[in-house]
C-alpha cells in the first residue's frame, strides 16, 4: 500500500493530466454529435480489426492441423504407391483410393460403427478396406447408394492380418472391447521379441488392403507358455474419436484373388 500511494505521489501530474483527457473526450462525445459519431465508427473500427485478428489466428491454428492432417493423408497415399488424384479418385496397382467423410461414429460400445457420405454411386464395394490420416480404420460391411456402413478395428468382430514391421512376423489383430485406442496381434511365437514403439502393419494377405499400411504401435505383450504364441497389445494409429477425412481402398483385382484362394483351401483341406 505504501508503494502504491508513492506511485501516486510521484506521478500526480501525469496522473491527473490523463484524467483530464478523459473527462474531455467523454464531454467531448457525449455533447458533440459529430464527434460522437466519430468516436463511436473508431471504436466500431477498433473492435473489427481485434476481431479480424482473433479470426485470423483461429483459422491459422485450423489450416495448420488440416495441413498435417493432409501431410499424413499423402504419406498414406505414397505408401499406396500413389502419387496423384485425379476427379476425386486415384488408382494404381489395382488399388482404387475415393475420399469420403465419416458423418456419424462411436467409439464406447462392444460394437462400433461408422457411416460414411459415400455409396455404390461412388464405386465403394462390400469388403473394400478403409484408411484415414493416420492408419487403416476398418472394412466396408455394407453399402447402399449414397452411404456406406464401416466396421471399424474397434468392434468385436473386427479381425485383420499384421505384421510386425521389423520382423515380419504376422498374427490377426482384435479388438478385446476394452479401450478404443488399443488392440491386441495374437499368434507371435513367444521367442520373437520386439520393442516398445515397433510398427505393426498391414500383411495384405487377403486384398482388403495393400501390404504395409500402418496399424499402430507395439507396447507390451502377455506371453502364454502353454501355446507357445503371445499377445502384443497395439496402440492404434487411428483416433476413433476424431473421425473426419476418410479413403476407402477398392482393390479391383480382389475377385480374382478371392477366387484363387477359394481353389486353394478346396486342395489343401
Amino acid at each position: 500500500m505504501r508503494n502504491l500511494f508513492e506511485f501516486i505521489w510521484r506521478h500526480q501530474f501525469t496522473l491527473i493530466f490523463l484524467l483530464l483527457e478523459l473527462i474531455g473526450f467523454y464531454l467531448l462525445g457525449t455533447n458533440n454529435h459529430h464527434q460522437q459519431t466519430k468516436l463511436h465508427t473508431m471504436a466500431t473500427a477498433i473492435s473489427g480489426y481485434i476481431y479480424d485478428l482473433q479470426y485470423g489466428y483461429t483459422q491459422y491454428l485450423g489450416l495448420r492441423q488440416e495441413n498435417e492432417e493432409l501431410r499424413d493423408e499423402n504419406a498414406q497415399l505414397r505408401s499406396l504407391g500413389i502419387n496423384t488424384i485425379e476427379s476425386g479418385k486415384a488408382a494404381r496397382n489395382g488399388f482404387e483410393c475415393i475420399p469420403a467423410i465419416a458423418i456419424s461414429s462411436s467409439y464406447n460400445r462392444e460394437k462400433n460403427a461408422i457411416i460414411i457420405n459415400k455409396g455404390s454411386s461412388s464405386g465403394i464395394e462390400k469388403e473394400s478396406g478403409v484408411i484415414g490420416p493416420k492408419g487403416v480404420v476398418g472394412i466396408v460391411h455394407s453399402v447402399s447408394e449414397n452411404y456406406s456402413a464401416i466396421l471399424p478395428l474397434i468392434h468385436s468382430d473386427s479381425k485383420i492380418s499384421g505384421r510386425l514391421k521389423w520382423t515380419n512376423y504376422f498374427g490377426q489383430c482384435r479388438w478385446d472391447g476394452d479401450d478404443d485406442q488399443y488392440l491386441i496381434l495374437e499368434n507371435i511365437p513367444n521367442h520373437v521379441t520386439f520393442y516398445e514403439g515397433d510398427t505393426i502393419i498391414t500383411r495384405g494377405g487377403g486384398g482388403v488392403f495393400p501390404p504395409g499400411l500402418l496399424i499402430g504401435f507395439a507396447e507390451t505383450s502377455e506371453r502364454d507358455e502353454s501355446s507357445g504364441f503371445q499377445e502384443i497389445r497395439v496402440k492404434l494409429a487411428t483416433n476413433f474419436r476424431n473421425l473426419n477425412s476418410l479413403y476407402v481402398i477398392v482393390n479391383e483385382r480382389k475377385p480374382e484373388l478371392d477366387s484363387l484362394i477359394q481353389a486353394t483351401e478346396e486342395w489343401t483341406e
